[in-house]
This record gives C-alpha cells, sequence and structure tokens, in this order.
C-alpha cells in the first residue's frame, strides 16, 4: 500500500448512482479497480434531489456495498454530476503583466484565469467550472503555458460550466449527511473525456455524446480543452417508456427486451417474429413480439429524434465544422439497438462507439459505455492536480438516526392515549 495510490469516485448518473474504488500501484503505473457498486437512483430525478432522505440513502448504500467489496471505509470521493441546470459559456479575460521585466509569472495566470470569470451570470447560477483553454502574449495566439514567457499583456479564453447554486448546495448537505467529503465535484462529460477520447481526437476537434438514462451531455473539445458542454433533457429512458407503451409491458422488462434486441441484431440471420419465453422476463409468458415492430415501428423513430436534436445543438455551437474526428458515442444508451446506425444517418460525420480502457481488477462487469463516466472519475483523479481535505469523523450517521427516530415513533403513537 505504501507504493499505490487509492482514489474513490461516486458517478451520480440518471438511472444509477457508482461507487468506484480504484488502486494506482504508481511503480510499474497500473491501475486496478478494487470495488465498484450500483444502485437505483432513488431520490433523484433527471441528476437532480427531489428528496433529500431519500437521495441520502442511495448514496449511503451504494457506498456502503464500495466499502465490503474494497474492505475499508470511504470517507472522501470525487463526484460527478449531469443535471439539465448545466451550461457553458466562453469568455476572454485580459491583463497587463506586473512584472517590470516583463516575465510572467504564477500570479499573472492566476490573475487573467480570475479576469476571465468577469462574465454576466444569471440568477441562481454559480460559476462551476473554470477551464483555461489557450493563452495569448502580446497578440501571440495558441500558447498553452505562458510561464516565465516575456511580455506586456496576457489574455486567456477560458470555458466556463455554470451550475444551479441551489442544486449544488442540495448535493453538498446530502454528501455531508452520508458522511462523504467531496474531493471534487465535476462535470460528468469531463470525466467521461478521460475514458474516452484519444489525444489526437482532444487536438483535431471532436464531440462527445454521453446517452444516459433521462439525460444526454454534449462536449466538444477543440485543441485539447472544451469549448463547449452542453445537457439535453432526453436519454434511452425515453426509448423504453415508448417500447413499454408499444408492447404493453413494464418497464423493467422492456428494458431487458431493449438490450436483448441489440444482441439479436448483432445475428444476421434471425426470424422476425421473437419469442419471449427465455429473455427473463417477471411475468414469464410466452409471449412473442415482431422484431420489425419493435426496432423499426417504436425504437428507430425516438433515436432518429434524439440524433436530430444533437446535431442541432453541435450545430448551434457554431463548432459543427470544427470537430474532424467527428462524433464519439457511449453511455448505457449507445447500446441501444441500431444507436449507431441510425446517429450515422443524422449526424453526418465520423462516428464510433467508446468503451473504457482497458484496466486491472474487478472489471468483467464495467467494462460497457455505461460505465465510461466513473472509470473516467478514477482516470481524473490520477491526471489532475486535486485538493486535499480532511476526513470526516462523522461517518453516515445523521439518516440512520432518523430512520431509527421515525421507526420508534410509529412503534409507540398506537400505545399513547
Amino acid at each position: 500500500m505504501s507504493h499505490s495510490k487509492i482514489i474513490s469516485g461516486i458517478d451520480i448518473g440518471t438511472s444509477k448512482i457508482t461507487t468506484i474504488v480504484g488502486q494506482h500501484h504508481q511503480p510499474e503505473d497500473r491501475l486496478n479497480i478494487i470495488a465498484v457498486s450500483s444502485v437505483p437512483t432513488n431520490g433523484f430525478r433527471k441528476g437532480q434531489i427531489i428528496n433529500l432522505e431519500e437521495a441520502t440513502r442511495t448514496i449511503i448504500d451504494s457506498v456502503e456495498s464500495a466499502e465490503r467489496m474494497a474492505g475499508f471505509s470511504i470517507n472522501q470521493a470525487l463526484v460527478s454530476i449531469t443535471a439539465p441546470h448545466l451550461e457553458s459559456v466562453n469568455s476572454q479575460g485580459v491583463i497587463t503583466i506586473g512584472n517590470p521585466n516583463g516575465q510572467i509569472i504564477p500570479d499573472d495566470v492566476d490573475r487573467v484565469i480570475e479576469a476571465s470569470k468577469a462574465i454576466s451570470i444569471p440568477p441562481g447560477k454559480e460559476i462551476f467550472h473554470v477551464i483555461p483553454r489557450t493563452y495569448t502574449v502580446d497578440h501571440q495566439e495558441g500558447i498553452l503555458d505562458p510561464i516565465s514567457m516575456s511580455g506586456l499583456q496576457l489574455e486567456t479564453e477560458s470555458h466556463l460550466i455554470l451550475a444551479s447554486t441551489s442544486s449544488l448546495s442540495n448535493l453538498k448537505k446530502c454528501l455531508d449527511d452520508a458522511g462523504i467529503n467531496p474531493i471534487a465535484t465535476i462535470y460528468s462529460g469531463l470525466a467521461t473525456a478521460k475514458a474516452t477520447l484519444t489525444p489526437t481526437e482532444k487536438e483535431l476537434g471532436v464531440a462527445l455524446i454521453d446517452i444516459g438514462g433521462s439525460l444526454t451531455t454534449v462536449t466538444i473539445y477543440l485543441e485539447n480543452s472544451p469549448a463547449f458542454s452542453t445537457v439535453l433533457p432526453i436519454g434511452g429512458n425515453n426509448v423504453t417508456n415508448d417500447l413499454a407503451i408499444g408492447l404493453r409491458m413494464s418497464l423493467e422488462d422492456t428494458e431487458k427486451i431493449k438490450l436483448r434486441l441489440g444482441r439479436i441484431s448483432e445475428n444476421k440471420k434471425f426470424e422476425d417474429e421473437i419469442d419471449l419465453s427465455d429473455f427473463g422476463l417477471s411475468d414469464n409468458s410466452s409471449k412473442k413480439i415482431s422484431y420489425q415492430t419493435a426496432v423499426n415501428g417504436i425504437i428507430q423513430p425516438r433515436l432518429e429524434e434524439l440524433f436530430s436534436l444533437l446535431y442541432q445543438k453541435i450545430t448551434q455551437s457554431g463548432l459543427a465544422n470544427s470537430i474532424p474526428a467527428g462524433i464519439v458515442l457511449t453511455g448505457g444508451g449507445s447500446l441501444t439497438v441500431c444507436a449507431k446506425e441510425i446517429c450515422n444517418q443524422n449526424i453526418p460525420l465520423p462516428l464510433r462507439i467508446a468503451y473504457p480502457p482497458k484496466i486491472g481488477g474487478i472489471v468483467d462487469d464495467i467494462i460497457t459505455p455505461a460505465y465510461t463516466t466513473a472509470i473516467g472519475l478514477i482516470l481524473y483523479g490520477l491526471e489532475e492536480n486535486l485538493p486535499k481535505r480532511k476526513s470526516k469523523s462523522t461517518k453516515k450517521t445523521s439518516v440512520s438516526f432518523t430512520n431509527l427516530f421515525s421507526k420508534v415513533k410509529s412503534l409507540l403513537e398506537p400505545l399513547l392515549p
């Protein structure tokens, strides 16, 4: 353990909350996943808290399951979020270099980054991320690190991600109640990029699309840094809901059918009529469905709508002609049957489906697009210089006492006069 680093992450998705623990062996530069746990997102809707106690309980359940697997307590973690209140803007900052000899020092870089934050922020919002994209020294553009260079004027363009102040406060309270110290809270697209994009793609220009349960994120990278970030309130659950209505089946069974249809489509020789008896459905019926009806009649129209909206967002960003590396598609929704084909039809750009990188440890069930953000959190923790925070001594107690009080009260009420 003396030559290894433990990194914990909590990915607050729209369909599941995943707690993941990685161990990085520094001499060999080897990363192993030693614990991972996912639970449904009770208390959340579209990435936002709707019931504080339920949300806290959900995080606790996910963390405690990972703790049992890892064999130690988790008191602090990186946290990733996805929510409709996230939005982005690019801003310029300009300062005069204060050093008499014109040499740029770290304080100058801090000042110009601070100057780039001087924008009009909508009510109820705050700056969540400040990501310097590039620097300019005396009109010389494209500088990545201006420290020790000489000049009179320093400029920067920063990518700012804004978030709802109240939503962030609610999340912080939820994590505090769960006994988790957030080392950093980050936009999920930044974590996903760590696990999916290549250096060449980020340099050339690429649009990363992560299709989650009820939200889809779009993060465009240019010259190695994000230039556009947005969240759309549509995802894989919309396809599942349509399929459930069309087939008149439960959402749980429909989700199983949707995933199995993807595997069936890979086999070029299959009949249109599909027997559901071996799908492991809850009603154990011998019902049969038509592949063409389910895919062409129900799934395809919803996916066409999704990818049309995504291309519209990319076009509105003004960067559609600046991403020659095309589209990188990931997230659980990318596994939907015919998603790649329909994306190709609606977005005239190169496309690939992204899986997490090869790593060691307990990875049999998580090397899928559905876990790219969770694994990306661990990689983010390895690569970024994150502030260290002290662990809390009060670990996951408030909810337990609340639940205990409620149970005692319910037992005593019938006995009271």
